[in-house]
C-alpha cells in the first residue's frame, strides 16, 4: 500500500495539503491553522483527487468565484471514491491495454488541458486545446 496521509483542505484559500502519517501519527496536528481533514487515505489516491479538484479550483479562481466549501470538497471526495473504487474493483487491465494507456496518456498535458494552473505553462508553450475541445468520434481523442 502507498504511504498513508491525511488529505487536508483550507477553505479560505482553496488549497490542499498532504499531512503524512507515520506509525499512525500525523506529521502535523490535524485540523489546525485553517486546514480541515477531508480523508485518511493513501497518497496516490489523494494525489489524483487533488489534481482533479485543482483543475476545478483554478477555473473558479479565473471566474473570480470563491473556493469551494469544505462540505463541497467532502462530497466531491465521496463521489471520487465511488468512481475510483468501482474502477479498481472491476477493471481487469490486460498488458496490451496498459501499454496502450502508457503510450497515449500524458498526465501533465492532460492536467494542463483540464485547466490545472500548476500546468498552465505546458498548455501555453505547447498551445494545447482545452480538454473539452476534442473529437468525440476519435477513440484516442475521446479517452485521453
Amino acid at each position: 500500500m502507498a504511504d498513508l496521509m491525511l488529505l487536508e483542505y483550507k477553505e479560505k484559500t482553496g488549497q490542499f495539503h498532504h499531512n503524512m502519517v507515520r506509525d499512525r501519527r500525523a506529521q502535523w496536528e490535524p485540523n489546525t491553522n485553517g486546514w480541515e481533514t477531508i480523508a485518511y487515505t493513501d497518497e496516490d489516491k489523494a494525489g489524483v483527487f487533488g489534481n482533479i479538484m485543482e483543475c476545478k479550483l483554478h477555473r473558479r479562481e479565473a471566474l473570480k468565484q470563491p473556493p469551494y466549501t469544505t462540505e463541497y470538497i467532502r462530497k466531491e471526495w465521496k463521489l471520487f471514491c465511488y468512481a475510483y473504487n468501482y474502477i479498481v474493483g472491476v477493471i481487469e487491465i490486460a498488458p496490451e491495454q496498459k501499454e496502450f494507456i502508457q503510450k497515449h496518456f500524458d498526465e501533465p498535458k492532460a492536467l494542463a488541458r483540464l485547466g490545472n494552473g500548476h500546468f498552465s505553462e505546458i498548455k501555453e508553450n505547447e498551445e494545447l486545446p482545452w480538454a473539452w475541445e476534442y473529437n468525440p468520434h476519435s477513440f484516442i481523442d475521446s479517452n485521453f
